[in-house]
Protein backbone atom coordinates (compact mmCIF):
# COMPACT_ATOMS: atom_id res chain seq x y z
CA UNK A 1 0.00 0.00 0.00
CA UNK A 2 2.80 2.42 0.93
CA UNK A 3 4.64 1.50 -2.26
CA UNK A 4 1.49 2.23 -4.26
CA UNK A 5 1.15 5.67 -2.63
CA UNK A 6 4.84 6.41 -3.22
CA UNK A 7 4.54 5.45 -6.87
CA UNK A 8 1.45 7.55 -7.37
CA UNK A 9 3.09 10.53 -5.64
CA UNK A 10 6.17 10.27 -7.86
CA UNK A 11 3.91 10.00 -10.90
CA UNK A 12 1.97 13.10 -9.88
CA UNK A 13 5.21 15.03 -9.40
CA UNK A 14 6.45 14.03 -12.85
CA UNK A 15 3.11 14.99 -14.40
CA UNK A 16 3.23 18.39 -12.73
CA UNK A 17 6.79 18.94 -13.97
CA UNK A 18 5.74 18.07 -17.54
CA UNK A 19 2.67 20.31 -17.35
CA UNK A 20 4.71 23.25 -16.00
CA UNK A 21 7.22 22.97 -18.84
CA UNK A 22 4.35 23.01 -21.34
CA UNK A 23 2.70 26.00 -19.63
CA UNK A 24 5.97 27.96 -19.73
CA UNK A 25 6.21 27.51 -23.47
CA UNK A 26 2.54 28.39 -23.89
CA UNK A 27 2.69 31.74 -22.07
CA UNK A 28 5.81 32.69 -24.03
CA UNK A 29 4.08 31.85 -27.31
CA UNK A 30 0.96 33.73 -26.20
CA UNK A 31 2.92 36.89 -25.43
CA UNK A 32 4.77 36.74 -28.74
CA UNK A 33 1.66 36.14 -30.85
CA UNK A 34 -0.61 38.70 -29.17
CA UNK A 35 1.68 41.51 -28.03
CA UNK A 36 -0.08 41.45 -24.64
CA UNK A 37 2.47 42.68 -22.05
CA UNK A 38 1.66 40.20 -19.26
CA UNK A 39 1.02 36.49 -19.62
CA UNK A 40 0.58 34.13 -16.68
CA UNK A 41 0.09 30.41 -16.35
CA UNK A 42 -0.42 27.86 -13.65
CA UNK A 43 -1.12 24.19 -13.13
CA UNK A 44 -4.15 22.98 -11.20
CA UNK A 45 -3.11 20.71 -8.35
CA UNK A 46 -4.50 18.97 -5.33
CA UNK A 47 -7.80 20.29 -4.01
CA UNK A 48 -8.55 22.18 -7.25
CA UNK A 49 -5.91 24.77 -6.31
CA UNK A 50 -4.28 26.74 -9.12
CA UNK A 51 -0.75 27.99 -8.45
CA UNK A 52 0.33 30.94 -10.63
CA UNK A 53 3.97 29.93 -10.87
CA UNK A 54 4.78 31.03 -14.43
CA UNK A 55 4.66 34.63 -15.68
CA UNK A 56 6.17 37.08 -18.14
CA UNK A 57 5.98 40.87 -17.97
CA UNK A 58 5.18 41.20 -14.27
CA UNK A 59 6.46 44.38 -12.56
CA UNK A 60 6.42 42.99 -9.02
CA UNK A 61 6.45 39.66 -7.21
CA UNK A 62 3.03 40.32 -5.63
CA UNK A 63 1.35 37.50 -7.58
CA UNK A 64 4.28 35.09 -7.67
CA UNK A 65 3.13 31.58 -6.74
CA UNK A 66 -0.32 32.94 -5.82
CA UNK A 67 -2.65 30.08 -4.84
CA UNK A 68 -6.07 30.51 -6.46
CA UNK A 69 -8.89 28.42 -5.03
CA UNK A 70 -11.82 26.86 -6.85
CA UNK A 71 -14.51 29.45 -7.59
CA UNK A 72 -12.47 32.43 -6.33
CA UNK A 73 -11.23 35.31 -8.45
CA UNK A 74 -10.71 35.11 -12.19
CA UNK A 75 -8.84 31.80 -12.25
CA UNK A 76 -11.12 30.17 -9.71
CA UNK A 77 -14.17 31.04 -11.80
CA UNK A 78 -12.44 29.56 -14.85
CA UNK A 79 -11.83 26.34 -12.93
CA UNK A 80 -15.42 26.20 -11.69
CA UNK A 81 -17.10 26.91 -15.02
CA UNK A 82 -14.57 25.43 -17.43
CA UNK A 83 -15.07 28.56 -19.55
CA UNK A 84 -13.00 31.69 -20.34
CA UNK A 85 -13.46 34.73 -18.09
CA UNK A 86 -12.51 38.32 -18.86
CA UNK A 87 -12.64 41.56 -16.86
CA UNK A 88 -11.90 44.98 -18.34
CA UNK A 89 -11.77 46.82 -15.01
CA UNK A 90 -10.70 44.37 -12.31
CA UNK A 91 -11.47 46.45 -9.16
CA UNK A 92 -15.09 46.97 -10.29
CA UNK A 93 -15.70 43.55 -11.86
CA UNK A 94 -18.93 42.01 -10.63
CA UNK A 95 -18.54 38.61 -12.29
CA UNK A 96 -15.77 37.50 -9.92
CA UNK A 97 -15.10 37.37 -6.19
CA UNK A 98 -12.36 39.64 -4.85
CA UNK A 99 -10.27 37.55 -2.45
CA UNK A 100 -7.12 38.35 -4.44
CA UNK A 101 -7.52 42.12 -4.80
CA UNK A 102 -4.40 42.88 -2.72
CA UNK A 103 -1.87 40.94 -4.84
CA UNK A 104 -3.57 41.78 -8.16
CA UNK A 105 -3.81 45.50 -7.46
CA UNK A 106 -0.32 45.55 -5.91
CA UNK A 107 0.92 44.27 -9.26
CA UNK A 108 -1.20 46.97 -10.91
CA UNK A 109 -3.20 44.74 -13.25
CA UNK A 110 -6.52 46.25 -14.28
CA UNK A 111 -7.64 44.03 -17.17
CA UNK A 112 -7.39 40.25 -17.36
CA UNK A 113 -8.64 37.39 -19.48
CA UNK A 114 -8.18 33.75 -18.51
CA UNK A 115 -8.91 30.50 -20.29
CA UNK A 116 -8.97 26.88 -19.08
CA UNK A 117 -6.78 24.11 -20.42
CA UNK A 118 -9.04 21.04 -20.31
CA UNK A 119 -7.73 17.51 -20.80
CA UNK A 120 -10.39 14.83 -20.66
CA UNK A 121 -12.83 16.29 -18.16
CA UNK A 122 -10.24 17.99 -15.95
CA UNK A 123 -9.02 21.59 -15.97
CA UNK A 124 -5.28 20.94 -15.85
CA UNK A 125 -4.04 24.52 -16.22
CA UNK A 126 -5.18 28.11 -16.71
CA UNK A 127 -3.64 30.72 -19.01
CA UNK A 128 -4.01 34.46 -18.38
CA UNK A 129 -3.40 37.63 -20.38
CA UNK A 130 -3.11 40.86 -18.38
CA UNK A 131 -2.72 44.60 -18.85
CA UNK A 132 -1.84 47.34 -16.38
CA UNK A 133 -4.66 49.57 -17.65
CA UNK A 134 -8.40 49.20 -18.27
CA UNK A 135 -8.86 47.85 -21.80
CA UNK A 136 -11.06 45.41 -23.66
CA UNK A 137 -9.26 42.57 -25.37
CA UNK A 138 -9.81 42.40 -29.11
CA UNK A 139 -11.20 39.39 -30.93
CA UNK A 140 -7.76 38.50 -32.31
CA UNK A 141 -6.27 38.28 -28.82
CA UNK A 142 -9.14 36.14 -27.52
CA UNK A 143 -8.94 33.84 -30.55
CA UNK A 144 -5.19 33.47 -30.07
CA UNK A 145 -5.69 32.64 -26.38
CA UNK A 146 -8.16 29.94 -27.40
CA UNK A 147 -5.77 28.55 -30.03
CA UNK A 148 -2.89 28.49 -27.52
CA UNK A 149 -5.03 26.70 -24.93
CA UNK A 150 -6.15 24.10 -27.48
CA UNK A 151 -2.55 23.45 -28.55
CA UNK A 152 -1.52 23.10 -24.90
CA UNK A 153 -4.35 20.63 -24.28
CA UNK A 154 -3.11 18.47 -27.14
CA UNK A 155 0.50 18.63 -25.92
CA UNK A 156 -0.47 17.63 -22.38
CA UNK A 157 -2.68 14.78 -23.63
CA UNK A 158 0.11 13.42 -25.84
CA UNK A 159 2.62 13.68 -22.97
CA UNK A 160 0.23 11.80 -20.68
CA UNK A 161 0.02 9.00 -23.22
CA UNK A 162 3.80 8.92 -23.70
CA UNK A 163 4.41 8.90 -19.96
CA UNK A 164 2.09 5.91 -19.60
CA UNK A 165 4.41 4.07 -22.01
CA UNK A 166 7.57 5.32 -20.32
CA UNK A 167 8.53 7.55 -23.26
CA UNK A 168 10.02 11.07 -23.15
CA UNK A 169 7.69 14.10 -23.40
CA UNK A 170 7.20 16.05 -26.61
CA UNK A 171 7.33 19.79 -27.14
CA UNK A 172 9.69 22.18 -28.88
CA UNK A 173 12.78 22.67 -26.76
CA UNK A 174 11.46 20.48 -23.95
CA UNK A 175 13.30 21.25 -20.74
CA UNK A 176 14.80 24.40 -19.28
CA UNK A 177 16.86 25.47 -22.29
CA UNK A 178 13.87 26.91 -24.13
CA UNK A 179 12.76 28.81 -21.00
CA UNK A 180 16.24 30.34 -20.68
CA UNK A 181 15.86 31.59 -24.27
CA UNK A 182 12.51 33.17 -23.43
CA UNK A 183 13.94 35.01 -20.42
CA UNK A 184 16.90 36.21 -22.50
CA UNK A 185 14.46 37.62 -25.09
CA UNK A 186 12.55 39.41 -22.33
CA UNK A 187 15.73 41.04 -21.04
CA UNK A 188 16.67 42.08 -24.56
CA UNK A 189 13.26 43.71 -25.08
CA UNK A 190 13.53 45.59 -21.80
CA UNK A 191 17.02 46.80 -22.74
CA UNK A 192 15.79 47.87 -26.17
CA UNK A 193 12.99 49.95 -24.62
CA UNK A 194 15.39 51.61 -22.16
CA UNK A 195 17.80 52.49 -24.96
CA UNK A 196 15.01 54.13 -26.95
CA UNK A 197 13.94 56.13 -23.90
CA UNK A 198 17.51 57.31 -23.30
CA UNK A 199 17.78 58.33 -26.94
CA UNK A 200 14.52 60.28 -26.75
CA UNK A 201 15.67 62.23 -23.68
CA UNK A 202 19.24 63.12 -24.62
CA UNK A 203 19.94 66.53 -26.14
CA UNK A 204 23.24 65.49 -27.72
CA UNK A 205 22.50 64.55 -31.37
CA UNK A 206 25.59 62.33 -31.62
CA UNK A 207 24.70 60.40 -28.49
CA UNK A 208 21.10 60.10 -29.69
CA UNK A 209 22.22 58.75 -33.05
CA UNK A 210 24.50 56.20 -31.38
CA UNK A 211 21.78 54.99 -29.00
CA UNK A 212 19.33 54.66 -31.88
CA UNK A 213 21.93 52.75 -33.89
CA UNK A 214 22.48 50.30 -31.02
CA UNK A 215 18.75 49.76 -30.49
CA UNK A 216 18.28 49.25 -34.24
CA UNK A 217 20.94 46.52 -34.20
CA UNK A 218 18.82 44.60 -31.69
CA UNK A 219 16.16 43.94 -34.34
CA UNK A 220 16.38 42.56 -37.84
CA UNK A 221 13.66 43.95 -40.10
CA UNK A 222 12.95 41.82 -43.18
CA UNK A 223 13.86 43.85 -46.29
CA UNK A 224 10.39 43.41 -47.79
CA UNK A 225 8.76 45.08 -44.73
CA UNK A 226 10.69 48.32 -44.13
CA UNK A 227 10.25 50.07 -40.78
CA UNK A 228 10.72 53.57 -42.24
CA UNK A 229 6.97 54.16 -42.33
CA UNK A 230 7.02 54.40 -38.50
CA UNK A 231 8.58 57.56 -37.09
CA UNK A 232 11.16 57.54 -34.33
CA UNK A 233 8.64 58.80 -31.75
CA UNK A 234 6.06 56.23 -32.86
CA UNK A 235 8.61 53.48 -32.29
CA UNK A 236 9.39 54.97 -28.86
CA UNK A 237 5.71 54.79 -27.93
CA UNK A 238 5.42 51.20 -29.18
CA UNK A 239 8.51 50.18 -27.20
CA UNK A 240 6.79 51.45 -24.04
CA UNK A 241 3.49 49.79 -24.91
CA UNK A 242 5.32 46.50 -25.47
CA UNK A 243 6.53 46.76 -21.86
CA UNK A 244 2.93 47.08 -20.66
CA UNK A 245 3.13 50.75 -19.78
CA UNK A 246 0.00 52.88 -19.70
CA UNK A 247 -0.37 56.09 -21.71
CA UNK A 248 0.41 58.15 -18.61
CA UNK A 249 3.53 56.09 -17.83
CA UNK A 250 4.66 56.30 -21.46
CA UNK A 251 4.12 60.06 -21.45
CA UNK A 252 6.22 60.43 -18.29
CA UNK A 253 9.05 58.34 -19.76
CA UNK A 254 9.07 60.28 -23.01
CA UNK A 255 8.51 63.72 -21.50
CA UNK A 256 5.36 64.38 -23.53
CA UNK A 257 1.63 64.60 -22.78
CA UNK A 258 -0.70 61.60 -22.53
CA UNK A 259 -2.83 63.01 -25.36
CA UNK A 260 0.27 63.12 -27.56
CA UNK A 261 0.91 59.47 -26.76
CA UNK A 262 -2.65 58.65 -27.82
CA UNK A 263 -2.10 60.56 -31.05
CA UNK A 264 1.04 58.57 -31.82
CA UNK A 265 -0.78 55.31 -31.07
CA UNK A 266 -3.65 56.22 -33.39
CA UNK A 267 -1.14 56.96 -36.15
CA UNK A 268 0.71 53.69 -35.56
CA UNK A 269 -2.48 51.63 -35.61
CA UNK A 270 -3.58 53.30 -38.82
CA UNK A 271 -0.22 52.62 -40.50
CA UNK A 272 -0.10 49.00 -39.33
CA UNK A 273 -3.80 48.28 -39.88
CA UNK A 274 -4.16 47.31 -36.21
CA UNK A 275 -7.31 47.67 -34.12
CA UNK A 276 -5.67 47.62 -30.68
CA UNK A 277 -2.34 48.67 -29.26
CA UNK A 278 -1.43 45.01 -28.76
CA UNK A 279 -2.10 44.18 -32.39
CA UNK A 280 0.18 47.11 -33.25
CA UNK A 281 2.98 45.74 -31.05
CA UNK A 282 2.61 42.31 -32.63
CA UNK A 283 2.63 43.77 -36.14
CA UNK A 284 5.72 45.84 -35.32
CA UNK A 285 7.50 42.71 -34.09
CA UNK A 286 6.58 40.81 -37.24
CA UNK A 287 7.99 43.57 -39.42
CA UNK A 288 11.16 43.77 -37.35
CA UNK A 289 10.55 47.18 -35.77
CA UNK A 290 10.62 45.75 -32.24
CA UNK A 291 12.57 42.78 -30.82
Amino acid sequence: MDEEKTGRGAGDAQQRKRDLASVRRAIAALRDTTGIPVTIGGVVGEGHTLVLSESLGMRTSAMKDLKVHYGAGVGGRVMATGKPVGVADYPRAGVITHEYDLPVLSEGLRSMAAIPVVVGKDVRAVLYAGVHSSVRFGEKVLNQMAATARALEQEIAVNDALAARGAAPVGPGAGEGRWDDVLANERMRETHARLRMLASRTEDPDVRAELERISAEMVSPPPEMPTARLSRRELDVLACVAQGKTNIETAADMGIGAETVKSYLRSVMRKLDAHTRFEAVNAARRMGALP
